[in-house]
């Protein structure tokens, strides 16, 4: 189970930590999800008790940790679309995604904290340190204390830190929604059961009844092979 002691540690020096995580890079079909998230650290108690990296967790327990949010849990969410993921570039589009999480949850943060003694520490599951920030722009829409060092890129994030953690659920619920309103348009491609990822369910799919426009075409299984 992931533990606060990241979170703890920055408290103690005044640093807010801000948790990103995406879900969808590697589907098929449909866009991909990044969300930032940003927690309360006086109130991390009344929050639900099983917060874990998303893969761990089935379906209804996600949802439920959802329904749990309080006050204390302050996020936005950004979609990179299968258009966008074709024309840049998985990678662009990933960190496209990420950048406007951040700076709309950072826009919304000015007005919502007062106190601006705080600095804040972003932290983003991966091993590489997205060279995509403006530190320019975000400097004036950020009134807190932000600086290049305070990005850090953590590798297994999501189970290493209880904001990426929460990033991650909120990013995988959030895609997992979109994918079964797909799946009520187009029934006889089960979006709800693989949510687009190449599973042999999917493929038997789309050779039985093609490509839909929200396939990624750049996508090696795609382009070689079914279209």
């Amino acid at each position: 189970m992931v533990n606060f002691d990241l979170e703890k540690k920055s408290s103690i020096k005044n640093i807010i930590m801000i948790g990103v995580d995406e879900a969808g890079r590697g589907s098929w079909a449909g866009p991909l999800v990044a969300t930032a998230c940003w927690l309360d650290f006086k109130d991390y108690k009344s929050l639900h008790k099983e917060i874990n990296d998303s893969k761990k967790l089935k379906t209804n327990k996600r949802k439920e940790i959802i329904l749990s949010l309080n006050n204390s849990v302050k996020y936005c969410s950004s979609i990179s679309s299968e258009r966008e993921i074709d024309f840049y570039g998985l990678t662009y589009a990933n960190t496209m995604a990420m950048k406007r999480s951040i700076y709309s949850l950072l826009e919304f943060l000015n007005d919502y904290i007062i106190d601006k003694n705080y600095a804040f520490k972003i932290l983003i599951d991966g091993k590489y340190k997205p060279k995509f920030l403006d530190f320019d722009k975000l400097l004036k829409i950020n009134k807190f204390n932000l600086n290049p060092n305070h990005i850090i890129p953590l590798v297994k994030g999501d189970s290493k830190s209880k904001t990426i953690a929460l990033a991650s659920i909120i990013a995988k619920e959030t895609r997992d929604n979109i994918m079964r309103q797909y799946s009520l348009k187009y029934p006889n491609y089960h979006f709800d059961k693989h949510f687009g990822y190449g599973t042999a369910k999917h493929k038997e799919a789309i050779i039985k009844n093609g490509i839909l426009g929200f396939h990624r075409k750049s996508f090696k299984p795609i382009y070689t092979t079914y279209s």
